[in-house]
């Protein structure tokens, strides 16, 4: 009799597809970008924003002044997230990685991103991005990414 089952429950699984995203585990809290529009003042023209990742595709916003545009997600047990998104100000266009690393938000950065998110700023100079000395137990913003 327990063959039978044995059997029965192996030749479910051949024939049926196995759908793996029941098995997705987060790793860490929830992750957290926040994309800041620090433009100047006197700025008429909008920032407008396109971010995505593999499987998401936020779509399109245009960001007022200090407006913070912000989303969560998990990362996958067996998935490295990558975000990026494209910013246009005017004639100016650029295409960034967001976040790529649950430690430091970008690989290669020295210094670690202990609140679980992101924080960028963009103004006229470029991308800015938010990270924490221990040493001296501050934060401070760090220049990225220049516009293109």
């Amino acid at each position: 009799m327990a063959i039978s089952f044995i059997k029965i429950f192996l030749l479910l699984l051949i024939i049926s597809p196995l759908d793996l995203s029941i098995a997705r585990v987060c790793l860490t809290t929830d992750l957290q970008v926040h994309i800041i529009n620090k433009l100047p003042d006197q700025n008429i023209l909008p920032l407008q924003i396109h971010c995505e990742s593999g499987d998401d595709d936020l779509g399109i916003h245009n960001l007022a002044i200090d407006e913070d545009y912000s989303w969560r997600f998990c990362e996958a047990f067996s998935e490295h997230t990558l975000y990026f998104c494209r910013f246009r100000w005017g004639i100016k266009y650029k295409r960034i990685d967001v976040f790529n690393d649950d430690y430091t938000c970008l690989h290669g950065l020295k210094f670690p991103n202990l609140l679980n998110y992101c924080k960028w700023e963009v103004r006229s100079e470029g991308f800015y991005l938010e990270q924490y000395n221990s040493t001296t137990d501050t934060y401070f913003m760090t220049y990225i990414f220049e516009w293109h």
